[in-house]
């Protein structure tokens, strides 16, 4: 586990040294195998037998080995994208060789902050992590080649918001420790593997004030309405391999807290108490997302909105509850780290060719681009929750499980959403994928970048998740029921 959280700050420090900017890049991808190479053992093991090191601070099961492969999967398919990436920044003059190796150092910095949140077993310490998070990210979303003051406005605002929104949550894991210290004495727990084991002594209505602040101040990180003021921009302007890991995995981690709470939480207050919270937080994010989604004329600011609508589901799968859906919650989380980045790539290739994140200034992708445009009508049709794609089957077991509870008013809210969502993202994506507005010089200029190295690994990486796109929309795996199935033991237990 140690070794784990090691590799990313080596290969921060070894990125930022090295003075050669074309051989930073591999040596990040170098450092990301490496990172997955030893990880895979550990998350594999970790399902069936918990790991804890340096007296319960470090804290490995099948919850964190979930979430650490998706950070081990991401980051390996961001550094590979993000070579080709930065060499077009380059080659355009929209960045330097100095910020090449200031964007691989904070990228892997990146990493190793969230790793440190799902190995920590602590809540102080995952409150640490998680706000580091926010800390080092801000950075990367600065960098933002394009629109640099832009990107600076952005950054300030995501880590202002953050920060005045995680202080809620620091003040849930102060409360958290008190009602503590009326069932095991003065000296209160913070490890979460303690507080399980006494949740159900603690008093109630201390630990419903706890969630309260707990969910406020996470959420705000998460994206959930109506404290995702943030998002949008941050998204927007951030490099679109950093958009990547923002949506991707940064708001599973900062939810990822929420549900740690909400297995200690459930049992002194009742699973209503969380789940109605969860289910009001989610509903409005879903509702209000799609209507913002209807009216976006930035390609990538309809991704952010579409990041909120996803946290959203999340949340309310989390809220209804039962292992059905929590089933569906922790599938759609899988299913969103797949489909979002997938789309903030090819998103990356587009403001490339064109020059612009608006949709009106985009035409024939699929002419001119056949590869990327077909790679970017999976991804939409997937967030857009077409069958037989994975996306489909994580919003449909959502609702199965808000139809067996009886939930009528909220499914029927939920439905109507999805389709308002349907429309948006399709009509803005088909736009951009299939008028015809042929484009000579853009196909012969991403042709011949596609033909390097870096384009057959960027490539590579974006067809690797769509075809996993479509394989979970027909089949789920055994290896992720079994994992799924683990995750909802941890969390239903008491």
């Amino acid at each position: 586990m140690i070794t784990i959280l090691l590799i990313p700050i080596v290969t921060s420090l070894l990125c930022y040294l090295m003075k050669n900017h074309r051989v930073t890049g591999y040596l990040s991808l170098a450092g990301s195998i490496a990172l997955a190479g030893f990880s895979v053992p550990l998350i594999v093991s970790s399902v069936s037998m918990p790991l804890e090191i340096m007296n319960g601070m470090l804290y490995m099961d099948a919850l964190s080995a979930y979430i650490m492969g998706l950070i081990v999967f991401l980051s390996l398919a961001s550094s590979l994208y993000s070579i080709q990436y930065l060499e077009h920044e380059l080659h355009a003059g929209l960045t330097n060789p100095v910020a090449v190796r200031r964007y691989y150092a904070l990228f892997h910095l990146f990493i190793f902050t969230m790793l440190f949140v799902v190995v920590s077993n602590n809540l102080a310490l995952m409150w640490i992590a998680i706000e580091a998070t926010t800390i080092v990210s801000a950075v990367l979303i600065g960098l933002g080649f394009r629109k640099r003051e832009l990107a600076i406005e952005a950054a300030w605002k995501y880590i202002i918001l953050c920060t005045v929104g995680i202080i809620f949550a620091l003040l849930g894991t102060f409360i958290t420790y008190y009602a503590s210290t009326a069932v095991v004495g003065t000296d209160g727990v913070l490890n979460w593997t303690s507080l399980r084991n006494i949740a159900d002594k603690l008093n109630p209505a201390t630990m419903k004030l706890a969630f309260v602040f707990v969910l406020v101040g996470y959420g705000t990180k998460a994206g959930l309405a109506p404290l995702h003021n943030w998002l949008p921009d941050a998204h927007s302007q951030a490099p679109s391999p950093i958009s990547a890991l923002l949506s991707g995995i940064l708001l599973n981690t900062a939810f990822y807290g929420i549900i740690r709470f909400m297995s200690i939480v459930a049992p002194s207050t009742g699973a209503e108490f969380t789940g109605n919270l969860l289910m009001i937080f989610g509903m409005i994010s879903i509702v209000l997302s799609s209507i913002f989604i209807l009216v976006q004329s930035n390609y990538k600011r309809l991704l952010a909105y579409s990041s909120i609508e996803h946290m959203g589901i999340i949340s309310l799968g989390a809220g209804i509850g039962g292992p059905v859906g929590m089933y569906g919650a922790l599938l759609h989380i899988l299913n969103h780290a797949l489909s979002k980045p997938l789309m903030f790539f090819a998103s990356g290739k587009i403001q490339a060719a064109y020059g612009s994140t608006r949709i009106e200034n985009v035409r024939g992708v699929l002419t001119s681009m056949p590869l990327l445009g077909t790679l970017s009508f999976i991804g939409a049709l997937s967030l857009a929750g077409t069958p037989p794609f994975n996306i489909f089957i994580s919003e449909f077991t959502v609702i199965k499980a808000g139809v067996d509870k009886g939930a009528w008013l909220v499914i029927g809210f939920f439905l109507l959403s999805i389709v308002a969502v349907f429309y948006g993202i399709i009509a803005g994506f088909g736009k951009m994928l299939f008028n015809s507005n042929q484009q000579s010089a853009i196909s012969s200029q991403r042709s011949a970048e596609n033909g390097t190295l870096s384009g057959l690994l960027s490539n590579g990486i974006m067809i690797v998740m769509a075809v996993l796109i479509i394989v979970l929309g027909l089949h789920v795996p055994d290896a992720v029921e079994t994992i799924i199935e683990a995750c909802i033991g941890i969390i239903g237990r008491g």
